[in-house]
């Protein structure tokens, strides 16, 4: 199996007034910019069976756009485990559960989406991989449990994405 870990776009600041921190939405130019990106992953051959993001705003647009973009038809589930106050052990059960998928996205936040790269990749999750606001990386997945291991395939950068098109 494929795993990509997608970092969610540019978002609203923490500062904005009257805007709770789940419901910060992306700005305009996240919106751009994901866009852009996303037609950089659909050239990359992306097509991911099954999307599983955070619930809050900025991760659910952002799947959205790349839902519509590089996979309409994909599953689309809303994980509490992929939201920042989650945790990895959750995020890999879910995981678990699509074993015949051949190509599964994750959407959410630093610095856990890092941590699950690291995890998975290099064994620990100390081993931090840095990813961008529209960042992602793909790992093949070696195996499922009982915690998931496998190798780091690529690391692309936003700017990266929408040089692709």
């Amino acid at each position: 199996m494929k795993l990509y870990i997608l970092r969610h776009a540019i978002a609203a600041p923490r500062s904005t007034a009257n805007v709770q921190d789940d419901a910060r939405p992306l700005t305009e130019e996240g919106i751009r910019k994901m866009k852009k990106a996303a037609a950089g992953l659909k050239s990359l051959g992306l097509a991911p069976e099954v999307i599983l993001s955070s619930p809050l705003e900025r991760a659910k647009q952002t799947a959205d756009i790349v839902r519509g973009t590089v996979g309409a038809l994909a599953e689309l589930r809303l994980i509490p485990a992929l939201s920042p106050t989650g945790h990895r052990d959750d995020v890999f059960q879910e995981i678990r559960e699509y074993t015949e998928a051949r190509e599964v996205m994750l959407i959410g936040h630093q610095p856990s989406l890092g941590e699950i790269a690291g995890e998975i990749a290099f064994r620990s999750a100390g081993c931090f991989v840095e990813l961008r606001k529209g960042g992602i990386c793909a790992i093949e997945l070696d195996r499922l449990a009982p915690t998931p291991r496998g190798t780091l395939l690529w690391l692309l950068t936003p700017s990266v994405l929408r040089s692709l098109r």
